[in-house]
C-alpha cells in the first residue's frame, strides 16, 4: 500500500508528486488548504516512503491509488498532480473516472513525450543503471527550478530525490516515456479541469484546450512554482478550487 500523510477536514483532496520528488513538496501549501480538505498527499511507488511493486505504466500508477482510496473508503475526490502526477491523473481520468470530481494539473502537460525526448528518457534509464539516481538529479533538478531556484528549495528538492529508489526512477521514467497523448482525451471531458502553467516552466510543452471545462492560470514561477512562490501557487489553485465547488 502507498505511504500517505493525511490532514485536514472536508470533501477529499489528493495531493500528487512528481518525479524524483515526495509528498512533502506540498508542504508550503498543505497547512492552507486543509481547515477546507481532507487533504491525501501520497508517496508515489518507488519514490519517498512507498515500495515499488510492479508499477510500469501511468495506468499502474494510478491503480494504486485507487487502491488506496479504496482503502480508505473514498470513492470521489478532487486529484491535483504536479509534472509525472499529473500524467498518473489524467490516466485515471481516463480509467477510473468515477474516482475524479475534478482535477489540477500543476505544471504538467496532456501532450505526450517526442521522439527526442523519449531517446533523453533512455538516455537517464542509462544513467542511473550506471551511475545511480544522484547522478541524474543532479542534471536534472537544476534545469526543474530553471537554474535560478533559491538554494534552500533545490537542496530540499535534492533530499527528495535521495528517497527515489534505482528501480523506481527507472520504473517512472518508462512510464513517463510510454504515456499517450491526453489532449484530445481531456477535452472531452465533462467535469472541471485546470492546469496551472509556471511562466519560466522550461519542462512541460504547451497545448491547445477546446474544452470550457478547462481552465488555465499561471505562476510567475519555474517547473517548482509550490516551492519557488508557495502563496501566488496556492491563490490561484484555491481560487479554482472554489469556483468549481
Amino acid at each position: 500500500m502507498l505511504h500517505y500523510h493525511r490532514q485536514g477536514t472536508g470533501e477529499p483532496l489528493l495531493l500528487i508528486h512528481g518525479f524524483l520528488s515526495t509528498n512533502r513538496v506540498y508542504d508550503k501549501v498543505r497547512s492552507d488548504l486543509i481547515d477546507t480538505y481532507d487533504v491525501i498527499s501520497i508517496d508515489l511507488p518507488g519514490h519517498g516512503k512507498s515500495p515499488l511493486k510492479k508499477e510500469n505504466t501511468v495506468y499502474d500508477y494510478a491503480h494504486s491509488i485507487i487502491q488506496l482510496l479504496d482503502s480508505l473508503k473514498i470513492t470521489n475526490a478532487t486529484w491535483v498532480g504536479h509534472s509525472m502526477g499529473g500524467y498518473i491523473t489524467m490516466a485515471a481520468i481516463e480509467k477510473y473516472t468515477p474516482y475524479v470530481k475534478r482535477a489540477a494539473f500543476v505544471y504538467s502537460s496532456p501532450v505526450h513525450d517526442s521522439e527526442k525526448d523519449k531517446a533523453q528518457r533512455d538516455e537517464h534509464i542509462d544513467l542511473v543503471k550506471r551511475e545511480g539516481v544522484a547522478a541524474l538529479a543532479k542534471k536534472r533538478i537544476p534545469s526543474y527550478f530553471a537554474f535560478q531556484g533559491d538554494p534552500k528549495d533545490v537542496s530540499e528538492a535534492y533530499r527528495h530525490a535521495d528517497q527515489t529508489t534505482p528501480e523506481g526512477t527507472i520504473a517512472a521514467l518508462h512510464a513517463m516515456k510510454e504515456r499517450p497523448n491526453q489532449v484530445d482525451m481531456l477535452n472531452r471531458i465533462d467535469f472541471p479541469l485546470f492546469f496551472l502553467e509556471g511562466t519560466k516552466d522550461l519542462s512541460e510543452a504547451p497545448f491547445h484546450a477546446t474544452s470550457s471545462q478547462i481552465t488555465k492560470a499561471s505562476t510567475d514561477t519555474s517547473h517548482m512554482g509550490m516551492l519557488d512562490n508557495p502563496q501566488q501557487f496556492i491563490t490561484e489553485l484555491k481560487n479554482w478550487l472554489t469556483l468549481t465547488d
